[in-house]
């Protein structure tokens, strides 16, 4: 069955990365929520998903604790929320380079999923390779996604590639998915979640080509669509 993932939550209903939104896509059944973090000055894992707070500080640069208190820690969310399961998608600020802060977030990320054991699912997806090649190497037991923006004209290349650095899955935008990917994905078993998906004739046809998730900010639409399939 298709997974549906509340991107930055329930996030048309509460305000995004926002505890309240990741407590009610959990409330709606959603089986997975999406967050993005960063590693706050102070060595913090912090829910957001621009470097910079509405209020002015570079989370890289600052400490925790003079955060606004609507900026959640991934430990807050972990604490606010049962069984849904988690995609952590980790940010960094050069997506083609690691560098000492993204090992820092990476070393802090996978204690923190090694300390939670198997009391839920988790994925862990960026858009920087590297940084997920360094996460399985030290976290070789969770699951990883390379997120991808751009249309690549090779795309058994990029599987192939997926493959060797034994990732499990690949987050491609929207627009680049098409039954003959999701084809090849499923011919090499690699996942392949979708995002960002709001039109519900969208969600229809991604599942039926075969997709195993859907990233998206109206959960209980795309609950709806899969209920309503299986009804």
């Amino acid at each position: 069955m298709t997974q549906i993932y509340a991107h930055r939550g329930a996030s048309k209903i509460f305000p995004e990365n926002s505890l309240e939104a990741f407590e009610h896509a959990e409330t709606l059944g959603s089986g997975w929520i999406e967050l993005d973090v960063w590693l706050s000055k102070d060595g913090i894992l912090t829910v957001h998903h621009d470097q910079k707070l509405e209020t002015g500080e570079i989370i890289t640069e600052s400490d925790y604790s003079g955060f606004p208190e609507n900026v959640p820690t991934l430990q807050d969310v972990l604490n606010s929320t049962k069984e849904i399961g988690i995609n952590v998608e980790v940010k960094t600020q050069d997506n083609y380079a690691l560098d000492s802060q993204t090992r820092r977030l990476i070393d802090e990320l996978s204690q923190l999923l090694q300390s939670e054991g198997r009391s839920r699912d988790f994925l862990v997806s960026s858009f920087n390779s590297k940084c997920l090649s360094y996460f399985r190497d030290v976290s070789p037991a969770t699951p990883v996604g390379i997120l991808i923006w751009e249309l690549r004209e090779d795309w058994d290349l990029l599987l192939t590639e997926v493959i060797n650095s034994d990732f499990q899955a690949i987050h491609p935008a929207n627009s680049l998915v098409t039954r003959n990917l999701i084809a090849a994905c499923k011919q090499k078993e690699i996942d392949i979640n979708v995002w960002t998906v709001n039109d519900e004739d969208r969600m229809e046809e991604l599942i039926d080509f075969g997709v195993d998730g859907i990233i998206t900010d109206v959960p209980d639409v795309a609950l709806g669509v899969v209920a309503g399939r299986d009804g």
